[in-house]
């Protein structure tokens, strides 16, 4: 399948101007021999030595030949890439706009996102050959003949995993044991109200429901426009009966409305398309702009402000490995052509994979990668981690200095991590959670007792009554309201204003809040308002007792089920953790100790526990989890370093 899907594949991309290396291949673990090597001695055995089960992927294999530094690997025309340049920016018309095909609102002009461009080109493109299931070998006939032909994606297609690597293919389960606490896990289980019965009907995870919703009132409205005005996304006999220019303009509009109903039904029923399109581009596409600015004034503006996603034939068949790994060997480039190039950039033995770097930096970059993701980003992008690219382990379990979680406090450390961590999310709820807890607390009338006690209040300290935080109506509501929902806690990060400022608001009282607000409705307070020992107390500790609560949410209790799966995978893990997260004999529990988390990751990273169905996406879940709880450690490590300095 392998041989048979590479010769198609590449014959397709020559017959239409492209270039695929001769000793280029594509391999999945365990294959058999290249029918085409002519050494059946030293030369296979070589290919045997480097085709090892260290590739749990498939991937492109240096497997006919050694080829040179600075030779041509990949050749690929613009052409050939699946992309939504072609398609129009602005739109409007007929369409609806909510979740029911039955209501509309008045029209409006409205721009298509370079993503949505590209989601209904790939869409169209899987349309088409659900129609004609044929086309596949008629495609494959013409290639045969070496007849050149009209672009035509049947083959890339075809090449397309079965299944991808996607987060919208983890059970509910998995979610809520794997990534429990973690930003992607909380929005992976949002549910709309709006989508619940349509959940409940189609028995769909309630990480998918966001994204049918999603797909009724942003894509379906750029869909119809694009079957009203262009013809896309039609039936085959709106296709065949599309000319209506004998027509008069009542039969016309009498027709359109007629497709229009049933289009409807149509767009509904492509949401499986819209899935899959959305786990391709996540996974597979790329963003890269012109190389030669100066031949873009010859180009429609609609095309050279498209920077991507780019879906890239045989391209996104090769592997990740980071720029700084002996794997890495080429790097995606844009020729003055337009063409999508790679070239050797190190000599390549025979038997070695064709690895190149996911992180292509920004949008607009050009060239090589500026930018580093974190474990979220790429899970959530390409549905992995790269564990070797991973330096929470080392950070956690070869600090210096490490508080009692487990948790670095090395400065150096933290510098050099601070841009390839994942950051933890604190929400307003969560603080303000805390700040109402706090202020009900005993700790309020211990603050007092010791103001008194001390004769700080004869030398000019103050304390006051703190407001009810039962409702936060009138000007401190509005005020909090001006804050942003959810605040990043990096792991370098000084304690930020908006954090501060929301502590502030709910411990002031209202003549101050009043008089502080009199001139602007934002207002960011920093640092310095903790040097006043009441309120920076105050502050301190609700930012202490937030982090608190929400890294326990990210602990994890599992029993062993009736499941066979799921009782095969805890067992495996609990193997690894060499029974020091085992409560009792038939449960297991992760997400609390970093420093055991850490060890165990460490372990999983060169175990063959991987071959288990299952531990992959645990030691990626972990991974996320271990990367927010060290910077929530990190923060409340220094607030618990500032409430001590008062």
């Amino acid at each position: 399948d392998d041989l048979l899907l590479h010769s198609n594949l590449s014959r397709w991309i020559e017959l239409n101007g492209g270039k695929i290396h001769t000793n280029l291949a594509l391999h999945t673990p365990l294959p058999s021999p290249p029918s085409d090597v002519k050494d059946s001695g030293q030369v296979q055995d070589e290919i045997n030595k480097r085709l090892t089960t260290d590739y749990t992927h498939r991937g492109i294999f240096a497997l006919k030949g050694p080829i040179r530094k600075g030779e041509e690997l990949i050749r690929l025309p613009a052409t050939l890439a699946l992309d939504g340049a072609a398609l129009p920016v602005s739109y409007c018309g007929d369409v609806s706009e909510t979740t029911s095909s039955s209501a509309s609102v008045p029209n409006r002009p409205r721009n298509a996102s370079n993503w949505l461009r590209c989601i209904s080109s790939f869409m169209h493109t899987l349309y088409q050959l659900e129609k004609d299931p044929k086309r596949s070998s008629s495609v494959a006939d013409k290639a045969a003949q070496k007849q050149p032909s009209s672009v035509d994606y049947a083959h890339y297609i075809t090449s397309l995993p079965k299944q991808y690597d996607s987060l919208l293919n983890w059970t509910t389960w998995e979610i809520r044991s794997f990534l429990a606490g973690t930003a992607l896990g909380v929005n992976a289980l949002q549910t709309d109200l709006e989508t619940k019965d349509a959940a409940a009907e189609t028995s769909e995870s309630q990480h998918d429901d966001a994204l049918r919703l999603r797909y009724r009132t942003t894509v379906v409205p750029y869909l119809k426009y694009l079957q009203q005005k262009h013809g896309m996304f039609l039936s085959e006999e709106d296709s065949s009966n599309n000319n209506s220019s004998s027509m008069n303009s009542n039969e016309r509009e009498t027709k359109r409305q007629k497709r229009t109903e049933k289009q409807d039904v149509n767009l509904e029923e492509l949401y499986p398309l819209f899935r899959e399109g959305c786990m391709c581009i996540s996974s597979r596409a790329f963003h890269m702009q012109l190389h030669d600015t100066k031949r873009e004034t010859d180009v429609d503006s609609s095309v050279t402000n498209y920077y991507g996603p780019y879906l890239l034939p045989y391209i996104d068949l090769l592997n990740h490995s980071p720029q700084t790994s002996p794997k890495h060997v080429t790097t995606l480039r844009r020729d003055t052509d337009g063409s999508f190039v790679m070239i050797a950039e190190r000599d390549i033995a025979i038997g070695e994979e064709i690895c190149h770097s996911y992180d292509v930096g920004s949008p607009t970059s050009q060239n090589e990668s500026n930018s580093s993701f974190t474990s979220a980003q790429t899970l959530q992008t390409y549905g992995f981690v790269d564990l070797d690219q991973t330096p929470i382990i080392d950070f956690l379990l070869e600090g210096k200095d490490k508080c009692a979680d487990g948790a670095s406090s090395s400065t150096d450390a933290v510098l050099t991590l601070r841009s390839s961590i994942t950051p933890a999310v604190l929400t307003k709820s969560e603080v303000c959670k805390s700040c109402e807890e706090l202020s009900q607390s005993t700790y309020i009338t211990e603050l007092r007792n010791l103001m008194q006690q001390s004769g700080m209040l004869e030398e000019g300290w103050e304390y006051w009554e703190l407001p009810s935080l039962s409702s936060r109506d009138g000007t401190r509501g509005d005020a909090l309201n001006n804050l942003p929902d959810e605040l990043l806690i990096s792991l370098d990060a000084s304690l930020p204003d908006e954090l501060i400022t929301m502590c502030c608001l709910n411990f002031l009282p209202d003549d101050t809040l009043d008089e502080l607000l009199q001139d602007e409705d934002n207002v960011l307070l920093n640092a310095e308002v903790l040097e006043d020992f009441f309120l920076g107390k105050l502050v301190l500790k609700a930012i202490i007792n937030a982090v608190k609560a929400k890294l326990k949410s990210y602990k994890v209790h599992v029993n062993y089920s009736d499941d066979a799966d799921a009782t095969a995978l805890l067992r495996v893990l609990n193997d690894v953790f060499e029974n020091e997260n085992c409560l009792d004999s038939s449960s297991l529990c992760w997400g609390e100790n970093v420093a055991s988390d850490a060890r165990a990751l460490s372990k999983l990273k060169s175990s063959n526990a991987r071959n288990h169905p299952g531990v992959d996406k645990f030691i990626y879940g972990l991974a996320v989890s271990l990367e927010e709880r060290a910077c929530l450690i990190e923060i409340r490590k220094k607030a618990c370093d500032m409430i001590d300095q008062i």
